[in-house]
């Protein structure tokens, strides 16, 4: 195997070597440097923008999607348990009011004029003597009222 390699090794370097050996007796080219110039500055250039008309796309409806409905259950709240609240009770002073003093308002006696009315005149009553009925009616039976 190592035989092998070497070969191939000897190969190599017999075929590589006459050509790096061509350019020796050769003197070397020397190139010049390329000459120098300024960039051209050129003004822009205008173009107008490219009018691109509107493309019509109809829109896009989804159909409904149908949702179930959501069951819950119902949740269960204990009855909540407040015990009552003691409050003292609370003790107001009575509150001590002088007696006011109203003096007496005068009031003059209003003089009213005697009206004068004509006697009204009242016809008799004519009441029957006691036991006396009035004679009955031919329509009416006696014992009616």
């Amino acid at each position: 195997m190592a035989y092998l390699s070497f070969l191939v090794l000897l190969l190599a370097a017999l075929i590589l070597t006459p050509q790096g050996l061509a350019n020796y007796e050769k003197p070397p080219e020397y190139h010049k440097p390329p000459f120098y110039k300024p960039p051209i500055e050129k003004p822009p250039v205008y173009k107008p923008p490219v009018y691109k008309p509107p493309v019509y796309k109809p829109p896009h409806e989804k159909p409904p999607v149908y949702k179930p409905p959501v069951y819950k259950p119902p949740v269960y709240k204990p009855p909540v348990h407040k015990p009552p609240v003691y409050k003292p009770p609370v003790y107001k002073p009575p509150v001590y009011k002088p007696p006011v003093y109203k003096p007496p308002v005068y009031k003059p006696p209003v003089y009213k004029p005697p009206v004068e009315k004509p006697p009204v005149y009242k016809p008799p009553v004519y009441k029957p003597p006691y036991g006396w009925k009035p004679p009955h009616h031919p329509k009416y039976p006696p014992g009616h009222y």
